[in-house]
This record gives structure tokens, C-alpha cells and sequence, in this order.
């Protein structure tokens, strides 16, 4: 396949707090070729805006969507300048590919590109993966009931919790230790990081005229002196890196905080020294006294709205509001980029105020540039705006970009303020480029602030003062936040009988299906019993179902979750609301024997001999939680295990008249 070189970069040192004029070629929108995804028969069209006058041509690309750094395949033979739609085959369920666009001029240079993860009813497991949970002290103690509904929320969406409590006077060092520990004893492909509270802040870096980078925002020695060390959350989530404190001694900052010499707990990289392995996100309201209310009952307010939201008691619509005061620098790519394929072209507005358009109506998304300070953004507004508005400023997820906040730890923060007033996410957008586009097929935030933080060449990161992979780039607010919320149902009951258990609840009218889940605390594992991989593989519509693969005696934990199938920007996907859970004491006792059957040795290495007078048996071998992972027939009385891992597992036996089901042992 051929492949498509990285596409160039296109800006270089900008300073930010001045008014900016055309400093370079193109400017935000004319540099983001905005795409979303329609539903077809046989797929889904891609789609962005017309553009009459152009020359040149278009070109598109794929490859695989988990693969972030990975190479661009070419997709297509170069589309007609004219033509502003692109058909792909993509089976229904799937979204295995993720596409970018590119406009190329007469010159074969691009002008302009976008990015989107297309599906046609996409849906997958609800299993999330492994969430640490760092608290700090005063909020533990203060918020006892909030974590305990924050602890309740995170694992009815699919993860699973491992927390722990930590000082304010604790080292970074200290923590990292403690994350990684709990890491390593987890074997999850997902690993989130939920910082709650005013866990003791990293800081790294040499940003300087004359050090390893220069200031993300620009403003050098002379220039605003925002030099030095900055806020470096990503230390908690680079855990295989090497982070050193014995070489930069850069003490020009304006202030104190940002100076940084050797053995001083700040370290030395300006640049991530590895990769963000952990989807980071952090609360935290400490030094915020613009609000009326202390850090804890912020805390405490913004844990109750996450809760309101994920439970689906926060409507709002679908559309994405852009203001843009930087017509002359590509910043607000940010927004062009990912708001169409979450909401649609029709929904994305950059013709709106900030403030007074989400006082005036709600919007899920919002994106607003301007030159700034710690705690103003030109023609956006200021940390005392968000403090006027709370109450009536409605929004979800924001993205901000100026000068100094995205130094977040910083008094009255103009990004946490906009998470104090009401928003549940917001990051520094645009220095680097951020890409939450996953979002539009149920993806969390976490990983798209992943994604970005470890990003350099594998999606156009703006080559803003060398940020890409910055220690700086941060995400605020809860990791595992998504783009769509459902009501959960109300009343599970759980009964054993004859074998089976059998799952009534409360019919949910918003409710387009109903997914069920069986859950292993002891092996945190979720098994989804009625998707497409199970044996009870079924769509669910009315409010019951029958569990008929669950064959072994014991306690066990069910989840049933309303989903609703939502349409995006990117497509469609299933979104599904927090699981209620429930515990039955389950008995079975199956009556249906084969004469004379013995199975041995058990446990085995991995060769298992039925002794049996029949010559040939069907037999399939399922995990604990009922999912079939081994199906064949044997004509010699023997069946091949081994490539199984070691474990307990359940056998099927079926000679043609009788079924029997043995737990099988497999201990290599």
C-alpha cells in the first residue's frame, strides 16, 4: 500500500498575548477540512463542505483507529476539486478504521485536513478497564458520600476502581510509586487515572529562549517571562519514562513557582520522556477564591453535576458553539476538527458569543480563543464571568486556548473556572492540537487527552512552539466522561430457578434495548452475556431475560443497562446508561447425564479423555461467565486444551441424545 508522508507543519513561534494579525498562511477553518459521516445502505458517506472556487484536488486515507502513531494507508484514487463526499463499505457494528481527509492545491500541497472515526450502529463490550482513583486527604474526609456515588458511577459504567488517599506534603515521587504498584497488578488493555482534589502538582520543564523549548504560549524572557517549570500532570501517567531533576536551572520566571534548579522536585523534561500510558484527568478547586464557595463545596458541586449527567438527568443538545478570536492563527482547529464528526456540520456554529449564547441556550460542546492572561481570554471572558454566569452557563465540555491558562495551576484559573461555573471538561486546545473525535462513537474524553498528550506526528499537531508532546497538556475534569448519557432503569430483581436466573426491571421509555452483564469482581471481568460473542447472544427490547448459560452454583453480580442508539457526526453507536446491579444466589442442578461418563485427568495439562461408549461428542468449553471461547468434536475420546490459558473453565458434552456440563481445571 502506499503511504502518505506526515502532513507538514505549517506554524512556528507565535506569541499570544498581543493582537494577532495573518502571521502565517491560512487561518483556523480554512486549514481543517471539517468532515462527518452519514449513514448509508452500505455503509457511510463522508461529507464536508462544498468549496466552488477550489483547484486541486482531494485525498483520502485510513488506517486502523487504535493505532494513533500509525501509518496512513491510502483509501482512494485523488477526488475532483469539485466534489465534497466520499462513500465507504463498512459493515454494521464495526468501526475499525478511522479516515483522514486532505485538500490538495494545483501544486500538490495540502491546504487543508480533517479527521473523523466513522460506524454505522456501532456498539461494544461496557467493559472500561481499571480506574486509579488518587483522593486527596481533606477531600476524603469531606466528601465521603460524593466518593462513595463517584465509586458507585465508575464501576456501573464498566471499570473497575483501585484507589487510594494521599497528603497534600506527599512527593509526586511518593504517588507515581503508588500508581504504578496498583498498575502492575492489573492486566486491563484500559487504564484510566482520576486525580481528585489538590494531589500534590508535578512540575517540569526548561521552557526558555534559551532552554530545551519555548514556552508553549511564547512569552519568553522579555516577553511576559513565562519561562521555567510548568504544571506536568502527565508525570503521572508516563510510567515507564525517565524523569530527571539534576541538569535545568532556569529561575527566570515571573514567578517563583515556575523556577526550576537541580534537586528541587521539578523536573528537567520539557518534553514527554515517554508516553502517557494512563487516560488523565484531574478536579481540583484549590486557590479559586473568585468563587463564593470553598474548594470542597466546588468539589462537591461539580461530583453532584457528574453524577446528574452520567445518570442522564442533564439534557442537552446536540450542537457546538466555536468563537474564535484569532483570525490570523490556527488555535481553533481545535474545535473545526472535532465538532463536526461529534455533532454534525448543521450543528457547529462559529457565528455565536460565548458566554451570552450558552447563558441564552445549552450546548454539549464549546470552543473560545483569544489573547489571554492567567484569568482573562480576549473576546471570550473573564475568570469573573464565569463567577457572574454560574448557574446560568450551560455546558458540557469546553476547550480554551491564549496566553497563560493553560499554566492551570494558577489562582482563579480561567479553565477551572469554567469548571467551577458548570462545564465537566475543558482543556488548553490548541497549543498543541487537541483530537476528541473518538468521542462520536461513545469513546471516553480520557482518551483523547491520551492521545493528544502523546501525539507528535500522527495527526497534525499545529507545530505551535514545539508543543507537541508537551509535559503541559493536561484535561480537567473526569476521565471517563462520554458524549451521550442515559437514564438508568429502576428496580432489577434477580431469581434462581431451575437452573437459570432469571432478570425483571422497570421498562425505561427512553430505552431503545436493554444490554445485559454478568460481573466477576474477584477476576474484574464483565462479560456482556447477551452480545453478539455469546452463546445467549439476543437483542433485549422488553424489560426480562433469561440467563440460561450460567451452569455453576454460587453468588454472582448482574448489570442491566437501557441503551439508546444515537446519531452522530461520526455515524451511529449504542450508548448505554450507568448498569443497575444486582446479586442472586444462584443453584443449578442439571438433570440431563450420559451413562457411564468420566472425564479425567481433571485438572489437566491439556489433553482431557472422556470415557464414554459413545464414539463421536460435540463439545464446547465457555469461560466462567458463560462466554464460548472452544467449540469441536472428538472421535477418539480426547479433547486438545492447551492453547487455553490455565484456569477454571465449563465443558459441553453432547453425544446426540443427552448435554452434560463438568467444570474442567487447567493447570499447566
Amino acid at each position: 500500500m502506499k503511504r502518505h508522508p506526515v502532513i507538514k507543519k505549517i506554524l512556528s513561534l507565535l506569541y499570544l498575548s498581543v493582537t494577532a494579525g495573518f502571521l502565517c498562511a491560512q487561518v483556523a477553518k480554512t486549514q481543517v477540512l471539517q468532515l462527518e459521516a452519514k449513514e448509508t445502505s452500505t455503509g457511510i458517506k463522508l461529507k464536508w463542505p462544498s468549496n466552488p472556487n477550489k483547484a486541486g484536488t482531494y485525498r483520502v486515507f485510513s488506517r486502523d483507529w487504535n493505532n494513533p502513531n500509525g501509518n496512513w494507508d491510502v483509501a482512494s484514487d485523488p477526488l475532483d476539486a469539485n466534489t465534497n463526499t466520499f462513500d465507504i463499505a463498512i459493515d454494521e457494528g464495526t468501526a475499525r478504521k478511522e479516515f483522514m481527509v486532505i485538500s490538495v492545491n494545483t501544486s500538490n500541497q495540502t491546504e487543508a485536513l480533517g479527521y473523523i472515526h466513522p460506524a454505522n450502529r456501532f456498539q461494544q463490550n461496557l467493559f472500561g478497564g481499571q480506574v486509579i482513583l488518587i483522593i486527596d486527604s481533606l477531600a476524603s474526609s469531606s466528601l465521603t458520600n460524593e466518593i462513595k456515588t463517584l465509586k458507585n458511577d465508575l464501576i456501573s459504567s464498566g471499570w473497575f476502581v483501585d484507589d487510594f488517599v494521599v497528603s497534600r506534603t506527599d512527593s509526586p515521587e511518593k504517588i507515581k510509586s503508588q500508581i504504578k504498584a496498583l498498575y502492575d497488578k492489573e492486566t486491563f488493555e484500559k487504564h484510566a487515572l482520576y486525580i481528585l482534589g489538590h494531589v500534590p502538582v508535578p512540575y517540569s520543564g526548561n521552557f526558555s529562549s534559551s532552554g530545551d523549548r519555548f514556552p508553549p504560549d511564547g512569552h519568553a524572557e522579555g516577553s511576559g517571562n513565562h519561562t521555567g517549570a510548568w504544571p506536568a500532570d502527565v508525570y503521572y501517567s508516563d510510567l515507564f519514562g525517565v524523569w530527571e531533576d539534576g541538569l535545568v536551572s532556569c529561575t527566570t520566571g515571573k514567578s517563583a513557582r515556575h523556577h526550576n534548579v537541580p534537586g528541587d522536585g521539578k523536573f528537567d523534561a520539557s518534553g514527554l520522556p515517554g508516553e502517557s500510558i494512563l487516560e488523565t484527568g484531574r478536579v481540583d478547586f484549590f486557590d479559586m477564591p473568585a468563587f463564593a464557595k470553598d474548594e470542597i463545596a466546588l468539589t462537591k458541586e461539580y461530583l453532584d453535576r457528574v453524577h446528574k449527567w452520567k445518570s442522564g438527568e442533564i439534557k442537552y443538545i446536540n450542537r457546538a458553539l466555536i468563537d474564535n478570536n484569532f483570525n490570523g492563527l490556527n488555535l481553533a482547529s481545535s474545535g473545526y476538527h472535532n465538532f463536526p464528526g461529534l455533532v454534525g456540520l448543521d450543528s457547529t456554529f462559529d457565528d455565536r458569543d460565548y458566554f451570552s449564547s450558552q447563558n441564552d441556550g445549552n450546548y454539549l460542546l464549546s470552543y473560545g480563543c483569544g489573547a489571554g492572561s492567567y484569568t482573562s481570554c480576549n473576546g471570550i471572558g473573564k475568570t469573573t464571568d464565569f463567577v457572574n454566569n454560574k448557574g446560568s452557563y450551560n455546558n458540557i465540555f469546553t476547550f480554551l486556548a491564549g496566553s497563560y491558562f493553560g499554566d492551570w495551576d494558577s489562582k482563579n484559573n480561567l479553565m477551572r473556572a469554567s469548571l467551577a461555573a458548570g462545564s465537566l471538561a475543558c482543556s488548553w486546545a490548541g497549543i498543541p492540537k487537541w483530537y476528541v473525535h473518538h468521542m462520536g462513537l461513545g469513546m471516553n474524553i480520557g482518551y483523547g487527552a491520551m492521545i493528544t498528550q502523546n501525539n507528535n506526528q500522527g495527526y497534525f499537531n499545529g507545530s505551535f512552539n514545539m508543543s507537541a508532546k508537551g509535559i503541559h497538556i493536561a484535561l480537567l475534569g473526569d476521565p471517563t466522561l462520554t458524549l451521550h448519557t442515559v437514564k438508568p432503569i429502576q428496580n432489577l430483581k434477580a431469581t434462581s430457578k431451575d437452573g437459570k436466573v432469571q432478570l425483571t426491571w422497570d421498562k425505561q421509555d427512553e430505552a431503545d434495548e436493554y444490554d445485559v452483564f454478568r460481573i466477576d469482581t474477584l477476576n474484574h471481568r464483565i462479560e456482556w452475556i447477551n452480545g453478539p460473542s455469546s452463546t445467549c447472544n439476543t437483542i433485549i427490547t422488553d424489560a426480562t431475560f433469561t440467563d440460561e448459560c450460567n451452569w455453576s452454583t454460587g453468588t454472582y453480580l448482574y448489570g442491566v443497562a437501557a441503551a439508546k442508539w444515537v446519531t452522530t457526526g461520526s455515524g451511529s453507536y449504542k450508548a448505554r446508561a450507568l448498569m443497575e446491579i444486582t446479586s442472586i444466589n444462584h443453584t443449578n442442578k442439571l438433570d440431563l447425564h450420559f451413562a457411564d461418563l468420566y472425564l479425567y485427568p481433571n485438572p489437566t495439562t491439556g489433553v482431557l479423555n472422556i470415557d464414554h461408549k459413545s464414539n463421536d461428542i460435540e463439545f464446547r468449553v465457555f469461560s466462567t461467565l458463560g462466554r464460548s471461547i472452544h467449540t469441536g468434536k472428538t472421535h477418539n475420546h480426547k479433547v486438545n486444551l492447551s492453547e487455553l490459558p490455565d484456569g477454571v473453565y465449563w465443558i459441553e458434552l453432547n453425544d446426540g441424545f443427552n448435554i452434560e456440563k463438568h467444570t474442567v481445571i487447567i493447570s499447566k
